[in-house]
């Protein structure tokens, strides 16, 4: 079996200026929980067939596996600058300079910023005009603390980027028909701004549904990113093609959404 990657058609017009994808579970050498193709760095499996899963994507992608960057999230909203000099250090201290950071932004060229998820909300954004690019974790306490807009703010800072010319793309993730969270969530989003009644919707006394892909939707949309395209996928009710954290607990595996700029 290949790889089996997902593309987006508003980023597919740029084909001579980046490479994309969001991976599925398709294609790897993991078995079990873990079938297949599990790309995550710090989930519970052998470090070898993480590996060779990681050689088997770039493989198909045509890039090096050390110019697949990702970090180790925390599901904060700490932002990372990825740049050349990350390339030339070791191996130790590029894992330490990863540490703790749920957004990636680059403009260097032939460098692969990647985010790893497996229900969480995986955003990419690609900027033709300054040539800049994002890859976004945000789950649930992301999502709240607004990492999105904390994102497209130090790609203002770094790049001078205008939010108008992003193009962005919202992947697979746990869909609002069965995202279960309690009660208490829905408070903290309410008391942080959130319009609730657009986002959650009541299941029983202590139990609503969170649509956190809209949630995120509109937070783009809310800086002024108008080119959106927002994946239909389901991680949580796709078990073929995808992992789930919510639905295979502990010993789930990871997926990756990745951008990265040409030459």
């Amino acid at each position: 079996m290949s790889v089996n990657l997902l593309t987006y058609s508003n980023l597919n017009r740029f084909t001579e200026q980046i490479l994309h994808f969001s991976s599925t579970r398709q294609g790897g050498v993991s078995s079990d929980e873990y079938a297949s193709l599990n790309l995550g760095n710090f989930s519970d499996e052998s470090r070898e067939n993480i590996i060779q899963n990681r050689q088997l994507l770039c493989a198909d992608l045509g890039i090096p596996l050390n110019r697949l960057i990702g970090a180790h999230q925390v599901h904060g909203t700490n932002v990372k600058l990825v740049d050349d000099s990350l390339l030339k250090m070791d191996e130790n201290r590029r894992k330490a300079s990863l540490e703790g950071f749920d957004a990636l932004i680059c403009n260097t060229p032939d460098i692969c910023i990647t985010t790893t998820t497996a229900d969480c909300v995986p955003i990419l954004l690609f900027d033709p005009v300054t040539r800049s690019i994002a890859a976004i974790h945000s789950g649930w306490r992301s999502t709240l603390n607004n990492i999105v807009g904390c994102t497209i703010e130090a790609m203002k800072d770094n790049f001078g980027v205008n939010p108008a010319n992003l193009i962005a793309a919202v992947g697979p993730c746990i869909s609002g028909a069965v995202y279960e969270v309690g009660g208490e969530l829905e408070s903290q989003f309410h008391i942080n701004g959130f319009d609730t009644h657009q986002f959650f919707s009541q299941k029983n006394d202590d139990k609503f549904l969170f649509d956190i892909r809209l949630a995120v939707q509109k937070q783009l949309e809310a800086v002024g990113v108008n080119n959106i395209e927002v994946s239909p996928h389901c991680t949580f009710s796709e078990p073929d093609l995808f992992f789930s954290a919510r639905r295979q607990g502990s010993h789930s595996g990871r997926m990756l959404s990745g951008i990265c700029l040409k030459k």
